[in-house]
């Protein structure tokens, strides 16, 4: 796992308690994606939808929308006015044109700020299990994605190098709602260097809940979650953010 990835993992683990969704928002992971780990990186093979089409998903979306507002240790914010002065914020600068900068003194840095981020899951993940479980090309070291946080228009920053600089430009209204976590309306971007990576304004998958089977029990191990629930199905209640081995390819 390259070293920004890992920076984005352990960032989602200690948020959401998820997996991250690697490369943010500009992914192809969904709902009943299934897949492996390589180079610590979640890679999608296939989908039950299409794959197993024999098997329900009941799929939901939790009413219940959280936020998220992440940056990196040694990570600045800094805003200016027109003129190229600092100001402590945008609230009084109106419409006027005014500029958001990003310092990331660290390595593998990271800035994440989404307003809104739902979370959609399969509810019978238990029935989808068993029904896996008897076809006869499901591999051991397959996982499922059975729950997928989607950021709604948010702003994700990834800067590999230390001294990195990212800056928005746009009115100090739209300035104002894109730090908050919300991209809304015209603005621009320059970065330092190609190290950058960059998810403004778009909505899509930043993070994902997984399960795999448990062949000696004939359940399911679940992972990135924070809970047991009934039907038997086993939660880890911690995730090891820290742990490398929980970042081993599953081969």
């Amino acid at each position: 796992m390259s070293g920004i990835a890992k920076s984005y993992e352990k960032v989602l683990r200690k948020e959401l308690r998820a997996h991250g969704a690697w490369w943010p928002v500009t992914n192809i992971i969904e709902i009943g994606s299934y897949g492996f780990f390589r180079g610590g990186v979640f890679e999608p093979v296939g989908n039950i939808k299409k794959d197993y089409p024999d098997i329900p998903l009941d799929i939901k979306t939790s009413p219940e929308l959280k936020n998220l507002n992440f940056s990196s240790e040694g990570t600045k914010s800094l805003k200016f006015n027109i003129d190229g002065e600092l100001v402590a914020s945008f609230a009084d600068l109106g419409d006027a044109d005014a500029s958001l900068k990003f310092e990331f003194s660290k390595k593998n840095s990271i800035v994440l700020k989404a307003d809104e981020i739902s979370l959609t899951q399969i509810e019978n993940a238990r029935e989808v299990a068993l029904a896996l479980a008897t076809k006869s090309d499901w591999k051991k070291k397959y996982k499922v994605v059975f729950g997928t946080y989607i950021g709604n228009q948010c702003l994700v920053i990834c800067a590999r190098e230390a001294g990195s600089e990212f800056i928005l430009n746009a009115s100090a209204e739209i300035l104002e709602q894109i730090d908050g976590g919300k991209v809304e309306g015209g603005f621009s971007y320059t970065s330092s260097n190609n190290s950058t990576f960059d998810a403004i304004g778009k909505s899509g998958v930043i993070g994902i809940k997984l399960f795999k089977l448990n062949w000696l029990s004939g359940e399911i191990n679940v992972l990135a979650a924070d809970q047991v629930t009934e039907n038997n199905i086993l939660f880890e209640d911690n995730l090891g953010i820290d742990s490398e081995e929980d970042l081993e390819d599953d081969f």
